[in-house]
């Protein structure tokens, strides 16, 4: 074989191997689309007006806003073990912001088949529609969900356009009848809030799992989790989050 022929084969094989998809390959393009698609649409400033309003009647501030960030997403997933493509769940975020970890857990989780979103506040739902609206038309959502299940082996084609749902609404009307694990950014929640939070969840007939940033009055005892949140350092531990499991 000639130096030629031998360069063409190599830079084939090195072709070959950049298209072979890596959950650390993943990993990037999630930050990156997150990144590019939210900038200018983060959810930390609201009108003031609106912001009266939804904390009217309450003795917290429901309306101040926090995330869970990229990497505490993906412990959360790890735990729940929706990583591996093994279970069929359907994820319900409640007071979900601009919508990244809606977003994020169904590109990054293929053991994830839906997932929705309910926002309070009409300035973070809006972000998160234009945000989401936005990677729909650049078809970064269907490669990236893609890429997603081939890792696990799935050839499934995805339909994030129906696969993700962004509602704005009260999360105590949203419909979670269908949802196996849904996360409550529940920081600042009054008491009354938690309290209807339990109840809803007590409600839902599929539910396997749950998380919250304050304890629920469930009857399943829960377990402890570090989840870096934005704010949090980046280098520490993070927020506890209460996981609660069901049979």
């Amino acid at each position: 074989m000639n130096s030629c022929s031998t360069c063409v084969l190599l830079i084939l094989a090195g072709c070959a191997a950049t298209k072979t998809p890596t959950q650390a390959g993943l990993r990037r393009e999630v930050d990156r689309v997150l990144n590019t698609y939210w900038r200018g649409r983060e959810g930390f400033v609201i009108p003031a007006k609106e912001e009266r309003r939804m904390n009217r009647h309450a003795k917290t501030d429901p309306a101040v806003y926090g995330e869970l960030v990229s990497e505490g997403a993906r412990r959360l997933g790890q735990e729940w073990g929706l990583c591996d493509g093994a279970t069929s769940a359907i994820f319900a975020d409640l007071g979900s912001g601009v919508g990244k970890l809606v977003v994020q857990s169904y590109l990054e989780w293929p053991g994830v088949k839906r997932t929705l979103g309910v926002e309070l506040s009409s300035t973070r739902a809006k972000h998160a529609w234009e945000a989401w609206e936005s990677l729909l038309l650049s078809d970064e959502a269907f490669e990236l969900r893609q890429m997603a299940l081939s890792l696990v082996g799935d050839d499934e084609v995805p339909n994030p356009a129906e696969e993700v749902q962004l509602l704005k609404g009260d999360l105590l009307d949203a419909d979670i009848s269908e949802a196996t694990h849904v996360y409550v950014s529940s920081l600042c929640f009054p008491e009354s809030l938690m309290f209807d939070v339990t109840v809803k969840l007590k409600q839902a007939p599929r539910l396997r799992a749950a998380a919250s940033l304050q304890p629920l009055a469930l009857s399943a005892k829960p377990r402890l989790l570090a989840l870096p949140m934005s704010w949090t350092k980046r280098q520490g531990p993070g927020t506890i989050a209460y996981l609660y499991e069901f049979d």
